[in-house]
């Protein structure tokens, strides 16, 4: 199949959902960090915590209004990706654990939070 056509690659539509999700959620926590600031949650660095909020929003986006409306395989399942876009999606992912990690070593670790 050709790189830009769907169906090339496929992903369970659960872990899609998830991913959003836990994206969503994540972006909310950090986001709270500057809504609402806590003493025991403070920002130590503000460029590893914009990147971080930057990364993980860009994942969202992708995932919410990019692969969320590819097509479902014939039982509904599977979400139907081009290699492009799995190539898009390990990159953001990438992104983000990078971003994390920037992040865990100021101090600010969303599995520990």
């Amino acid at each position: 199949m050709s790189k830009n056509k769907p169906g090339s690659y496929a992903m369970k539509l659960d872990s899609v959902l998830t991913g959003i999700d836990t994206t969503r959620d994540d972006l909310e926590f950090l986001c709270s960090l500057a809504e609402s600031p806590d003493n025991e949650y403070g920002i130590p660095d503000a460029v590893d915590y914009a990147y971080a909020i930057v990364s993980l929003h860009k994942q969202l986006d992708y995932l919410s209004n990019h692969v969320s409306t590819n097509q479902l395989s014939e039982d509904g399942e599977l979400l139907l990706l081009t290699e492009k876009e799995v190539v898009t999606l390990s990159n953001l992912a990438d992104e983000v654990e990078d971003n994390l990690e920037r992040l865990r070593e100021c101090g600010i670790s969303l599995k520990r939070n």
